[in-house]
C-alpha cells in the first residue's frame, strides 16, 4: 500500500502503454525474479524531458536490478520499456546506448592506465584502415567534453586525474555513447559516493546545467541530496514501488519511513551511547609531527581507549592522505607514530598492521576487498601470518571460526563463509572489511569514509557496531565527508587544511557537539 505522501506526482508516474505518450521514458509493470527470490514485482517508472526523478531504497530493495534492466544487463519477466512512446526491448547495453539510455555506476568504470580520450572512446574506437585515428579521437573528445562544461584533459592519463574528475569523466561517457540521442536517458547510481562538497557541488550544477539536454535518473542512499536534484521521488521496497512525490512535498522523515517501514531512530548515531571523557581509557596511538611530501603535516594528536576522533576537510585539505600515512601506505617523511608504546619511524602498512593499526579504505571495492574471493578469505587476511608464528601454515579451522564469529557478530548477511564477497550487498561487503580487524582484535581502527554508498540501515548497524567497538577499548580515527556523520559519532573532530590541523580539534561531547557551520568556518 502506498503511503501518504504522494499526490499527483504519483499518478504522473503511472500511465498505460497508450497514455503518457509525454514521457520520454518509461517502464511499465517491470518484474524481476531470480530462482525463488522476487527481485522486482510490477514496478512502473516515468520520466519526462528535463526532469530528474530520484530513486531510493534499502540495499536489496530492487534498485540495481532495476538499472540494470533498463540497460539492457538484465531482461525483464514482464512488463514494457517505452522510449518516447515507442516500446523497445533491450538485449544489451549497446542497445540501450543506441536509444540514448546509459548507466554511471555506482564504483568508478575507467580504466586509470588508459587517457581520457581513450576511455571516452572504448569499445568504440575511430580507426581507418585497421590504424587508430587517435589525434581525431582526442581533439573530438576535448571539444565534446569542453561543450559539457566538464574541465578534464582527456590527453592525461585518467590515474593522474581527482576523484573528482573520475566521476565527471564517467558522466561524459554517459553523455557519449548516448550521443545519438536527441534526449538521453542518464541513469546516476550513487554518483556522489566518495566525492567531497566541491565535487557533489560540481555534479548537481553539471546535471542542472544539462537538463534541457537530457532526462536523469538520481539512485542515492543520501536523501538529502535527492531531495535537493529531484522532481520527483519514488520508492522501493522489497521490489515494490510503494512511494512516489514531488520533492518539494517529501522530507527525510518522509522517506526514510517509507525505506525502512519505520521511523528512523531519533538517536541515529546512539549518542547516548558515546564514551564519556571520563570512561576513555590510556592513549593508545600518539602522532607526533608527522609528514608526508607537501601533502600532510606536519601534524599531531594522539587517540585514547574508547574514543572517536573525527577529521573532517574539504578535497585536498590532506585527510584522506593522512589516513593512508597512518596505515603505513605513504612514506613519512618526518615524524613518529606510537602504539601503545611502540614508536614507528616511517612504518610500512605490515608495521602498522602488527603494532594493531587497522585501515578500512574509502574505496572498499578496489582497494579493501578481493571480490572474487571468499568471505572467509577476506576476513582472515590480516591473520594469516599470526596463525602458526613462522611456520608458513594455515590454520584452517581458526580462520573459518574467526569468520563465523564475524558473520555472527556483524550480522552479516551471507549464505557462507565461502560465498563469494562480489555477491554481497554494499553493506555487507562493508562488514567483511571491518570484520577483517575484528578477527585480529586490533586496537586502533582507521576509517575513511566507512558508511560510503552504504543504506540508511546499513548505516545504522555500522553506528551501532562502532559503539560496541569502542566500549570494547577500541580507538577510532574517524575521517568523513559527511559532516553531521562525523560530528554525530565523534568525541573530538579535528578540522584538515593544507595538510594541517587549522586549530584545536572540536569538543564533540554529548551536548557540546559543533554545528556544521562551526566546521565549515574552518574547512574554507
Amino acid at each position: 500500500m502506498e503511503s501518504e505522501i504522494h499526490t499527483d506526482a504519483m499518478d504522473a508516474d503511472r500511465g498505460s502503454p497508450t497514455s503518457g505518450g509525454d514521457h520520454s521514458f518509461r517502464v511499465e509493470g517491470i518484474s524481476k525474479s531470480f530462482r525463488h527470490v522476487q527481485a522486482l514485482k510490477d514496478v512502473s517508472l516515468a520520466v519526462d524531458h528535463g526532469e530528474v526523478v530520484g530513486l531510493v531504497g534499502e540495499n536489496g530493495a530492487g534498485k540495481s536490478t532495476l538499472l540494470n534492466i533498463l540497460t539492457g544487463v538484465l531482461q525483464a519477466d514482464e512488463g514494457q520499456l517505452y522510449v518516447d512512446g515507442e516500446p523497445v526491448t533491450f538485449t544489451n547495453p549497446r542497445e540501450a546506448a543506441n536509444y540514448g539510455v546509459s548507466l554511471v555506476h555506482q564504483e568508478q568504470d575507467v580504466i586509470t592506465t588508459m587517457r581520457g580520450y581513450e576511455n571516452l572512446y572504448l569499445g568504440r574506437e575511430r580507426e581507418r584502415f585497421g590504424v587508430l585515428e587517435k589525434e581525431q579521437m582526442r581533439e573530438e573528445a576535448q571539444a565534446f567534453v569542453d561543450d559539457l562544461g566538464i574541465n578534464i584533459d582527456v590527453d592525461d592519463y585518467v590515474r593522474n586525474y581527482t576523484f573528482n574528475e573520475r566521476q565527471m569523466l564517467e558522466i561524459a561517457k554517459a553523455f557519449h555513447v548516448s550521443q545519438k540521442s536527441d534526449n538521453p536517458v542518464i541513469l546516476l547510481d550513487e554518483p556522489t559516493a566518495g566525492l567531497e562538497e566541491s565535487g557533489r557541488k560540481l555534479l548537481f550544477d553539471l546535471v542542472n546545467d544539462l537538463r534541457d539536454r537530457a532526462t536523469f535518473v538520481f539512485v542515492s542512499h543520501e536523501l538529502d541530496e535527492v531531495l535537493q536534484i529531484s522532481d520527483r521521488i519514488v520508492v522501493l521496497k522489497d521490489g515494490e514501488r510503494v512511494d512516489a512525490a514531488t520533492a518539494a512535498e517529501a522530507t527525510t522523515d518522509s522517506l526514510q519511513q517509507a525505506m525502512v517501514g519505520r521511523e528512523t531512530a531519533d538517536e541515529y548515531y546512539r549518542i547516548p551511547d558515546q564514551q564519556r571523557e571520563a570512561d576513555l581509557g590510556a592513549t593508545t596511538m600518539s602522532v607526533e609531527e608527522v609528514t608526508c611530501d607537501d601533502t600532510v603535516g606536519p601534524v599531531s594528536f594522539s587517540i585514547r581507549e574508547g574514543e572517536i576522533f573525527g577529521i573532517v576537510g574539504v578535497e585536498g585539505s590532506g585527510k584522506q592522505q593522512l589516513g593512508r600515512l597512518l596505515a603505513g601506505d605513504l612514506d613519512m617523511t618526518q615524524g613518529s607514530v606510537s602504539v601503545d608504546g611502540t614508536v614507528l619511524q616511517d612504518p610500512t602498512v605490515s608495521d602498522m598492521v602488527d603494532a594493531g593499526v587497522g585501515y578500512i579504505p574509502k574505496d572498499r571495492k578496489s582497494e579493501g576487498l578481493l571480490l572474487y574471493q571468499s568471505v572467509l578469505v577476506n576476513t582472515s587476511l590480516a591473520m594469516v601470518r599470526d596463525m602458526n608464528g613462522n611456520i608458513p601454515l594455515l590454520d584452517m579451522d581458526a580462520e573459518k571460526e574467526a569468520t563465523l564469529d564475524a558473520i555472527e557478530e556483524l550480522n552479516i548477511k551471507t549464505p557462507g563463509p565461502n560465498a563469494l564477497v562480489h555477491g554481497l550487498s554494499g553493506g555487507n561487503q562493508q562488514k567483511v572489511v571491518i570484520g577483517r580487524w575484528l578477527a585480529q582484535e586490533t586496537p586502533v581502527l582507521v576509517m575513511d569514509n566507512v558508511t560510503r554508498g552504504i543504506d540508511v540501515g546499513a548505516k545504522e548497524e555500522v553506528y551501532r557496531l562502532c559503539r560496541e567497538l569502542t566500549e570494547q577499548g577500541v580507538s577510532i580515527v574517524f575521517i568523513g565527508d559527511e559532516l553531521p556523520e562525523v560530528i554525530g559519532m565523534s568525541n573530538r573532530i579535528a578540522v584538515m587544511a593544507g595538510g594541517e590541523f587549522v586549530d584545536d580539534p572540536f569538543d564533540a561531547s554529548p551536548g557540546n557537539k559543533p554545528t556544521e557551520e562551526d566546521l565549515i568556518q574552518e574547512m574554507i
